[in-house]
């Protein structure tokens, strides 16, 4: 039998053997013979699925570029365009075989053939099909990441013993986790500013911090501001439109990083952190923060745990500092240095003064002229400065006497036009050009590029004179600043009755003196109102930005020169221009964020003209009119029509035409116009080579940024240059060749050439090639299919200066038959000035650089490769060189701060032998998925000995995807360390002494000791993911050692541990010494076989030392098997740290805490648990009620409770234990359908009375939503005392029948900012208001009847039936669904709504009023007859949505007149029975709105179903008529 069933076995095993290989593999063949034609329809088919999800993915692609200018496509798209491209290309070529073939085999088919061919094509199909299924990707396009902050390094500045002092003690408070918040604080000048930017700039070099923010607060403290200015840098995009809602946003972002540092510079005031939305740093989480202030009181306020005060310099350190400065070394004689040293005295030791004053007199060079300067410095101390102290009067006068010493007016005048810019704000150099024109500064200019070159000479010596400061980096930054004190002086200068060019900064101050004034600049963020009533009868400047001014008050201006109005983005003001046309004098204008242009054209003076946001309608007719215009700047205008013809040659004096920067459509004709513009000397162009005229030719330009592409060019996606130009498709070198000479950027994409014209001199040029060689600074050449090498000179003269010497930025990009990049003689070429390189999709280049170019680069910072199939070695270099190369020749990068490498399939080593290992120290380096990749450094057989231990320090090091990577002779260490996929046994020394490691998919089975022997005990962060081997981090049985490690992960401090299958213990065996003694923060994630944490961390045993109790953060996330948190004996641990706990996803878990562990929690600062569905108890009621007795069980600093989805959880807090809530701030408790209440009675029995109260003296905000069976907020009789709460929101909690919430005392109303109800079933009797927020109700009700409030600022109410009375300072007023209500607000209520400013109504069904009519009405009308219409403001309110009311008739009562001088918005909507009319004054846009008596009369009137209005758009309402009738205001 047993034979049998073996041969039986057998014969089916050979079988199926039998058909896997040999009768499917004969089907296969025949399938390729006789349904070839069916394989070449299913080609097709594919191929016209793969074409339409490629025009798809390219048309996103697109969008994104357009709709985000940061926005950068993932490689993964790029990669899948380009094997889309190729593929198709294969298809086509397939095609032409299949045609080819047919008609040589017309009648009999060639059996050999047809068997290859459908071979082919069926693995093609086969290809294209999975490129289809590729091709839904996640996202497109990601924001690129911003540039962090440059710190700089003060040049020349003395560092001193008060500096030194103060940043090393700024360096030890932020070590310590206790310190929060650290206050810098000394007198103006002292150099606060540079001091912490200096340590902002360590801290990130050494990695302390992931990220470095600072934040210019200055004088207003402007929390919007300042929100803006972190989100910037966060690349965050603000949802919500209020101060507090942005809060909320930017406070869950900074929530969630790690490791940030934010630096708010120059603090006046105290500002509350929360409400710019700033968490302090507690678990790891959050935020330090580094204030500077002029104030100690600043400090004092804040809070600051560490006071770090910055003196000035003593005697010997101030005169070090001026001699340096001055330039007096030991060649100067006695005499004069005796004299200088009385002057340097003078600035009394302050930095910003010592540099101004010596820099002014560094061309002194006589005793007398130091004399005179120390005598006028002497006589000036009598001059009064007001509202500055002694000490900062010195730094002024100082100063002052730099400014005097200015050699010419112009310069004067130049430092005094820095002025109009808000503190701490960047000065665009080329405002202060069109400035300079528009007040003939340098007299009667010939053009504006005459008067720009000594505006720039002007900047040059201002910032040489150390007055100004240089804002940017690179030749290209036309940006500086003022110092806050130098700026202050400034204004101290131009105030002054004597001064020649007086200048208002502040709108307090345009009443004194403002008739003499000469410039008003009023540029902050803030909105203001203008003042109406002030002659302005010398103003040549005003700047105003957020400020309401009316038509009439640029009527008195008539010397003004420049005018630049600002309005917000999203701002309704409307400021009417027509008052500018009588303005006789006006020569350049700046409109930003206008659309009504109606009025340009008139405008006959104008020269300058820069408008900013959407166009309207009217705008390019009106262009057309400006007839002497000299610059007109649209760069960021945005067109939606293409830009019309004969516009720009009525444009004839035009010098610089700017158009936008997103492009536009231009025809043939308007580019023959340009030719028509014989003055033009600067052009910015984005526009389509289709509509390109074959023959035209760009004129010679200064300054030119010109794109050419298939549609409109975007400039902003160009290179930053002052010559940029961005090609695509086709090189029109002809069109271009006059520019080319001076050429600083090129960028050139999907042309078909095998070069770029203008890089070669292979054929005859109209410009020399060494010439654009010399002069260029930026290249990026992407998608070029066919070119093979970039530089290329056949010929070259002896005597020919270095090549690419400015070439700074070159980006190569998918060129994929690229076989060179400099084709060049060799000692022709220098690369001494290039930064950054980046190698993309470069799949036939072999190395990038020849040993002696490698040598050059001096300056490179970042190196990028990726894609580069062939690529074999960076730096080509021959191994009979590397062996005799000398130390003064082997290469150095001294300034490389980045390697990324990825994606390069031949790279067998990175550096080559003669690399200078002291080179690369603070590298950054990444190598990804380069398989053939063996060592880091080549180091050749006879450099063994040479290289024995050599030790290489890196600031972080990343690898994945490299297999054959093993340690060499030369070691890395790296303070951060990423692995992936490798042995980390492999190479043992590379994180020896890392601190931060992650760890993703490695094979090792653990990392002590099997990666390392020595424990990891340097390590502080570490990350484990998806590591399927890996069954602990340290293993101490006999199997794994014979002694084991004496101590392993001492100083850990961050474990994060994901998508481990295996992992179930840390340790495995006895735990090592002093093993997760440190840990503060664990966070598990997505695994699945745990089931109790306190498990995972050893075997523990019962007598053993519990390494919890420095554990400060708890995060368990989707841990389906998870049933307890800690399991054992409640004793035998503490979580005296622990200040956050996180619970998500953990399925099965049934309670958390034990009585025990609760009095252990004395820190524990925020409970969020969600997705427990098991979840029953938080806390252990048994045990709760044995212990209370003896002793109260308390959580002193819980601030925030979260439950939400916990669906068997009946009580949230006992009661006992709410007793012991002193911090709770925020209560939140949503969808837990089993809740009863939140504060719980355990095992509360029917009938037995409780009586008491609940004191929760810090509860601000109080959430309940979706709680269908909660009954009460605390047992029966209970009373509930919040005298802090702001904010109630109840929602979907439809058997409540208790919410007994009062303040403190008794009293009868309650403080709230913002309270929303939610109720359903709304039908039942009236019930009386008592002192409780929502009225504890009746037996026979349990409806919300009425809401009696104190001073709520926002009001949400769902279903409410009757609105009582409401808050003296409401703001807003959301009402929906209350079908009950008939009116909202009585009309003697009206009076208390002053602060409204936002109404919004909807679906309520009986409302039939909004302003109810009443008695008093009545009986006053029936007394007295005919009465005065009663007037009524609403001082403040902005917007006004009413929407499906079906019974609404009326806003308000007959014989009323409503106003609303505010009113930005009106939407009433599905109102068919209102009568009420709205209007508009169009001069002064006001909203009317009466209730007309005849139309209440006449039910049958006409009603407009729908009424939309916007202040942009007064005309949408009828114009307001005043009738003659008496008004009477309403009192």
């Amino acid at each position: 039998m047993a034979g049998e069933f073996f041969s039986g076995a057998a014969s089916n095993a050979v079988g199926t053997l039998m058909v896997d290989y040999l009768v499917k593999p004969i089907e296969r063949r025949l399938r390729y013979l006789f349904r070839f034609h069916k394989l070449i329809e299913d080609l097709h088919q594919q191929q016209k699925n793969l074409n339409r999800e490629q025009t798809r993915v390219e048309e996103d692609v697109k969008e994104a570029k357009l709709q985000i200018q940061t926005q950068v496509i993932e490689d993964y798209v790029d990669e899948w365009l380009t094997n889309v491209e190729n593929a198709l290309k294969d298809v086509q070529n397939l095609d032409s075989r299949v045609g080819e073939n047919k008609r040589c085999f017309r009648l009999c088919p060639n059996w050999c053939w047809r068997y290859q061919l459908g071979k082919e094509i069926e693995k093609k199909t086969v290809y294209i099909s999975k490129l289809v299924e590729d091709s839904h990707f996640e996202r497109i396009g990601h924001r690129a990441e911003l540039p962090g902050l440059q710190f700089f390094t003060s040049k020349d500045i003395l560092a001193s013993k008060s500096s030194t002092a103060a940043f090393n003690k700024i360096m030890e408070a932020l070590k310590d986790d206790e310190v929060n918040m650290i206050g810098v604080w000394g007198m103006g000048g002292v150099g606060k500013t540079t001091l912490v930017k200096e340590v902002g700039k360590k801290t990130k070099e050494l990695g302390c911090f992931r990220k470095v923010i600072e934040v210019v607060v200055s004088q207003k403290s402007i929390i919007e501001n300042i929100q803006d200015k972190i989100a910037d840098f966060l690349d965050l995009k603000f949802e919500k439109k209020t101060k507090e809602g942005r809060a909320g946003e930017l406070w869950l972002r900074l929530e969630n990083e790690e490791k940030v540092l934010i630096i708010l510079d120059d603090m006046w005031n105290k500002v509350h952190l929360k409400d710019i939305g700033i968490p302090l740093n507690e678990n790891g989480k959050g935020c330090k923060i580094i204030l500077t202030t002029r104030l100690l009181k600043v400090c004092e306020s804040m809070e600051c745990q560490v006071f770090v005060p910055i003196d000035v310099l003593d005697d010997d350190e101030a005169w070090t500092l001026f001699r340096m400065k001055a330039n007096l070394n030991e060649r100067v004689s006695r005499d004069i240095l005796e004299e200088a040293e009385k002057v340097a005295k003078e600035c009394k030791g302050l930095p910003v003064a010592i540099v101004t004053l010596a820099t002014a007199l560094e061309s002194t060079k006589t005793r007398k002229g130091w004399e005179v300067a120390r005598k006028k410095l002497e006589s000036s101390r009598l001059v009064e400065i007001g509202n500055i102290g002694e000490e900062e009067k010195n730094a002024y006068l100082c100063i002052k006497m730099s400014y005097e010493h200015l050699k010419k007016e112009t310069n004067q005048k130049c430092f005094l036009l820095c002025a109009l810019y808000p503190e701490d704000h960047s000065i665009n150099v080329e405002d202060l050009v069109r400035y300079a024109w528009c007040l003939e500064l340098f007299g009667k200019a010939d053009s504006i590029e005459e008067v720009r070159i000594q505006v720039l000479g002007a900047i040059d010596y201002l910032k040489d004179s150390s007055l100004l400061l240089k804002d940017g980096d690179g030749d290209g930054a036309r940006n500086v600043k003022l110092h806050d004190i130098v700026r202050d002086v400034a204004l101290w200068i131009a105030s002054e009755e004597k001064s020649d060019f007086m200048i208002k900064s502040r709108l307090e101050l345009l009443n004194k003196n403002s008739e003499s004034s000469k410039a008003i600049s009023l540029l902050d963020n803030e909105e203001k109102k203008f003042p109406g009533k002030l002659m302005h009868s010398k103003l040549e400047i005003l700047l105003l930005k957020n400020c309401d001014i009316q038509g009439t008050c640029f009527l008195a201006m008539r010397e003004l020169k420049v005018l630049n109005l600002t309005v917000a983005y999203d701002s309704e003001r409307i400021i009417s221009l027509y008052a500018l046309t009588f303005l006789p004098k006006l020569r350049a204008l700046h409109l930003e964020n206008f659309k009504d242009f109606s009025f340009l054209g008139n405008l006959k003076t104008l020269e300058i003209l820069s408008l900013d946001g959407w166009r309207s309608e009217n705008l390019t007719n009106e262009l057309g009119r400006l007839e002497n215009l000299k610059i007109l700047d649209l760069t960021k205008c945005i067109f939606s029509l293409s830009f019309p013809s004969n516009v720009i040659r009525r444009l004839s004096q035009l010098e610089e035409l700017y158009l936008p920067e997103l492009g536009i459509e231009i025809s043939s004709d308007t580019f023959l116009e340009i030719n028509f513009l014989t003055r033009l000397t600067s052009l910015s162009l984005g526009i389509s080579f289709l509509h390109f005229p074959p023959d035209f030719e760009f004129p010679k330009l200064e300054k030119y940024k010109i794109c050419l592409s298939r549609e409109r060019g975007i400039l902003s996606l160009m290179l930053d240059g002052a010559r940029s130009l961005k090609i695509e498709q086709v090189f029109p070198y002809n069109a271009v060749s006059q520019l080319l000479g001076n050429l600083e950027c090129l960028q050139v994409s999907d042309i078909k050439d095998e070069y770029v014209k203008c890089l070669t001199n292979r054929t005859q040029q109209k410009v020399p090639v060494p010439m654009i060689l010399r002069s260029l600074k930026q290249v990026r050449i992407e998608r070029c299919n066919n070119i093979k090498v970039v530089f290329q000179m056949e010929e070259v003269e002896e005597n020919e200066a270095p090549f690419l010497s400015n070439l700074k930025i070159l980006h190569l990009k998918g060129l994929p038959y690229l076989s060179c990049i400099w084709e060049l003689p060799t000692q022709h070429v220098r690369l001494e000035s290039l930064v950054e390189l980046t190698i993309e999709r470069c799949s036939r280049l072999k190395s990038l650089f020849s040993l002696s170019l490698g040598q050059s680069l001096i300056l490179l910072e970042k190196l990028d490769i990726s894609f580069c199939d062939e690529l074999t070695q960076i730096v080509a270099e021959l191994e009979e060189i590397s062996s005799t190369i000398n130390s003064h020749t082997s290469l150095c990068f001294p300034k490389l701060t980045m390697l990324r490498i990825s994606n390069c399939d031949g790279l067998e080593y990175i550096f080559p032998t003669s690399l200078a290992p002291q080179g690369l120290q603070g590298l950054t380096l990444t190598i990804r998925d380069c398989p053939q990749l063996k060592q880091v450094f080549r180091v050749a057989k006879g450099n063994m000995l040479q290289h024995q231990q050599c030790l290489i320090s890196l600031l972080s090091f990343s690898v994945s995807g490299c297999p054959q990577l093993t340690d060499s002779v030369v070691h890395l260490e790296a303070e951060k360390v990423s692995i992936e996929a490798v042995r980390l046994s492999a190479f043992k020394e590379w994180f020896k002494t890392s601190k931060q490691l992650k760890v993703k998919a490695i094979k090792d089975h653990n990392l002590v000791p099997e990666a390392n022997e020595d424990g990891l005990n340097g390590v502080t962060s570490l990350q484990l993911r998806d590591c399927l081997y890996l069954e602990c981090l340290v293993d101490t049985t006999t199997t794994a050692t014979k002694n084991g490690p004496t101590s392993a992960f001492t100083h850990l401090e961050t474990l994060f541990i994901a998508d481990m299958l295996r992992l179930e213990a840390l340790c495995k065996g006895q735990p090592a010494q002093g093993f997760l003694k440190n840990l503060k923060h664990l966070e598990v994630r997505e695994c699945s076989k745990f089931q109790v944490v306190d498990e995972l961390l050893h075997n523990r045993e019962e007598n053993q030392e519990h390494p919890l109790s420095n554990l400060q953060s708890l995060i368990l996330y989707e841990l389906p098997e998870l049933r307890w948190i800690f399991k054992g004996s409640s004793h035998s641990f503490t979580l005296q740290s622990l200040k956050v706990v996180n619970i998500d996803g953990c399925g099965k878990l049934k309670s958390l805490f034990s009585s025990s562990l609760i009095q252990s929690l004395v820190l524990l600062e925020q409970l969020k648990i969600q997705d427990c569905h098991e979840l029953v108890t938080i806390f252990n009621d048994g045990e709760i009620e044995s212990k209370t007795s003896s002793l109260p069980l308390r959580l002193p600093k819980l601030k925030t409770l979260f439950i939400n989805w916990c669906s068997k959880l009946e009580c949230v807090v006992p009661i006992t234990l709410a007793q012991g809530l002193p911090a709770l701030a925020s209560l939140s408790v949503c969808d837990c359908h089993e809740l009863k209440q939140v504060f719980g009675m355990p095992n509360e029995k029917d009938g037995v009375q409780h009586h008491g109260s609940l004191l929760l003296p810090s509860l601000q905000d109080l959430k309940l939503i979706s709680l269908r069976n909660l009954t009460s907020f605390v047992p029966q009789n209970y009373i509930v005392k919040a005298p802090s709460l702001k904010r109630l929101k109840a929602n979907d909690c439809s058997k409540v029948t208790n919410l007994p919430i009062q303040q403190a005392n008794n009293e009868l109303e309650l403080t709230l900012k913002e309270l929303t109800f939610a109720m359903e079933d709304i039908d039942g009797e009236d019930v009386k208001s008592c002192n409780m927020v929502n009225t504890q109700l009746g037996q026979k009700s349990s409806d919300f009847k009425n809401i009696t409030l104190g001073t709520s600022e926002q009001l949400d109410l769902f279903n409410v039936v009757r609105l009582r009375e409401v808050a003296t300072n409401l703001r807003e007023l959301t009402i929906h669904n209350c079908n009950n209500l008939t009116y909202i607000f009585p009309v003697m209520f009206i009076q208390n709504l002053s602060q409204l400013s936002f109404l919004e109504i909807q679906s309520c069904e009986n409302l039939k009023e909004i302003i109810g009519s009443d008695d008093i009405l009545a009986s006053s009308s029936s007394a007295q007859g005919p009465q005065l219409e009663m007037k009524m403001v609403f001082p403040r309110l902005k917007q006004i949505v009413l929407n499906y009311l079906s019974k609404l008739e009326s806003f308000s009562p007959v014989g009323y007149h409503l106003e609303f001088p505010c009113l930005d918005f009106l939407d009433i909507s599905q109102c068919s029975k209102l009568i009420t009319s709205f209007s508009a004054d169009y001069l002064t846009l006001i909203v009317h709105a009466k209730t007309d008596e005849a139309s209440q009369l006449n039910d049958t009137s006409p009603s407009r179903e729908a009424i939309f209005w916007k202040r942009r758009r007064p005309t949408f309402l009828p114009q307001y008529k005043e009738e003659a009738e008496e008004i009477s205001p309403f009192k």
